[in-house]
């Protein structure tokens, strides 16, 4: 279900951020609105798993939450021209961009849950609400769909380039095609749709996934060891401000990537590949097969040595490493 992020939630989350008890007649009053919205606010949050405890002296919010808040991101954007939307819910940021299509200009969608998010080769991918980035934006290229197969390598590199900016304590590797890795274990990962148009232009809508504020969350259900932003700053983050500064580095060098290609991100993705000169397992989903990881070709294919010496080229697959 679609849901617009509405002042009246953020409101109510800002005055319960001070994590005292707070009853439903005070923050009416504080907003002009009865206790039955007030009310019915609250249950609807508490369906998303935020942790507002109803007691009989009021509502606590055992933990504060920073809502995402376009004031605050926009200002990192270089052109008035890109659009930016912000829910409460989707059921995923991606696959509303792609009910939008085609798209005539830069579009950045972010959402404080997801119910239906998805990673590589259909996998879930599990979205607590106002804890995460949940983001895609779209963009259009005047290349065809042959000339696009690095861009999930380029989308990385920026991504790491966003981060590592933001913080110098967040330190990344870039797992083939599209993860995003901190002390070998996943951050978050990148998914990429490509749509052809006519006369050679393509039109292409990127998500990303990337924990920030998860320390105290257990998902026992993952079968790969994860990481959040807070593991490693030991502190709460303000997403926006990490928002800002991820789309204001994709936007800029999506630009680069529509002149110069692929090319011009290699020397970086050499830097953080996480895979490079290590025995690996690829998943083809028709397949599997191993061998030693040689970096990426121009095209951004994967370069596997096999037992012979001699070098095999891959354009898709799911990497792990492989344990001497």
């Amino acid at each position: 279900m679609t849901h617009k992020l509405s002042s009246t939630v953020t409101q109510i989350l800002n005055i319960l951020n001070d994590g005292t008890i707070h009853t439903g007649i005070d923050i009416g009053e504080a907003l002009g609105i009865s206790r039955t919205a007030v009310w019915k606010v609250i249950k609807r949050l508490q369906k998303y798993n935020i942790d507002i405890q109803s007691q009989h002296q009021g509502y606590h919010l055992k933990e504060p939450l920073i809502l995402l808040d376009q004031k605050k991101i926009e200002p990192f954007l270089s052109s008035k021209k890109i659009s930016l939307e912000i829910f409460e819910s989707l059921e995923s940021t991606s696959h509303y961009l792609k009910n939008k299509m085609p798209l005539k200009g830069q579009t950045a969608c972010l959402a404080e849950y997801q119910s239906m998010g998805r990673g590589r080769l259909g996998r879930k991918w599990l979205s607590p609400f106002g804890r995460n980035i949940y983001c895609s934006l779209s963009g259009v290229f005047k290349k065809d769909l042959g000339e696009m197969s690095g861009l999930s390598l380029a989308v990385a590199v920026l991504t790491a380039n966003a981060l590592e900016s933001f913080d110098s304590r967040i330190k990344l590797s870039l797992k083939w095609p599209n993860d995003l890795y901190i002390n070998n274990q996943k951050l978050g990962g990148i998914l990429i749709e490509l749509m052809g148009e006519a006369y050679g232009n393509c039109q292409a809508i990127i998500g990303i996934g990337l924990n920030v504020n998860m320390k105290d969350i257990k998902l026992p259900d993952l079968d790969q060891p994860w990481i959040s932003l807070e593991h490693i700053v030991l502190e709460k983050l303000d997403r926006n401000i990490i928002v800002g500064y991820i789309l204001r580095t994709i936007f800029e060098g999506l630009e680069v990537f529509e002149h110069k290609g692929l090319e011009a991100f290699l020397p970086e993705w050499e830097k953080y590949d996480l895979l490079r000169n290590q025995k690996v397992s690829l998943n083809t989903g028709a397949g599997k097969v191993s061998g030693i990881a040689c970096g990426v070709d121009s095209q951004g294919f994967l370069l596997l040595e096999n037992a012979l010496g001699s070098i095999q080229k891959f354009s898709y697959g799911d990497t792990s490493l492989l344990k001497d």
